[in-house]
């Protein structure tokens, strides 16, 4: 081939080949997240919103069944020093929509790894419910004064998580001054742990017996 032909298609070689290399990037990076809330199924959508709420404020999955926390109408729930917006939960199974009797300010639903439990929070502390929605244990009750030392007493607790063999819950709790992180037996609800204040964020390590608080991981008693 002639070299000024040569010279000509080395450019434009160069730029589909750079494209071909982009475009698998490119495609994954357009593809909308699952919305997601505690140990749910990675169902990439939001169910509808439940009759007489507002909007949907988190989802959480299991095989396809939806507990769904959602803003009702009306005015906020103020429990004590801490004001909440106005949610509740529901459970969707198929074309079936049930309200959990919790409660306005029930929120952040989650699920236990088999789906034979579902985690709630409300202004009063921390419920869990069988998978029938007729039992109800209130696991931690925020309302008693047996915070841990250091002023944590009026606690609001958020983000529960199962243990991955289900034997304990952890969950945000604040003060309105600092956050922390609590684990407690779902068992008894007996408090197992207590992290540092200003403990933003948590997971549970593949092994129940760890937590990961950021970068460090610690063992549980």
């Amino acid at each position: 081939m002639h070299p000024v032909v040569l010279s000509v298609m080395r450019p434009v070689l160069a730029a589909l080949v750079v494209t071909a290399a982009t475009a698998p990037v490119l495609s994954r990076q357009v593809q909308p997240p699952a919305h997601q809330v505690g140990h749910p199924d990675r169902t990439p959508r939001i169910p509808a919103v439940p009759p007489g709420a507002l909007r949907v404020v988190g989802v959480a999955w299991h095989k396809g069944r939806a507990a769904i926390c959602a803003e009702e109408p009306g005015s906020t729930v103020e429990p004590g020093r801490h004001p909440s917006a106005r949610t509740r939960v529901w459970v969707r199974d198929g074309t079936t929509t049930r309200q959990v009797a919790l409660g306005p300010g029930a929120c952040d639903p989650a699920w236990s790894p088999d789906g034979g439990r579902l985690a709630v929070v409300t202004p009063d502390g921390l419920w869990v419910l069988s998978a029938d929605l007729r039992r109800t244990t209130h696991l931690v009750d925020v309302r008693h004064a047996d915070g841990p030392p250091g002023g944590f007493e009026q606690r609001v607790l958020s983000r529960p998580a199962w243990a991955p063999d289900a034997a304990a819950l952890a969950f945000l709790a604040s003060n309105g001054r600092t956050t922390w992180v609590e684990v407690v037996d779902v068992r008894t609800g007996a408090r197992t742990y207590v992290s540092d204040p200003e403990t933003y964020e948590f997971a549970w390590e593949a092994d129940s017996r760890f937590l990961r608080l950021g970068s460090r991981v610690v063992p549980l008693p």
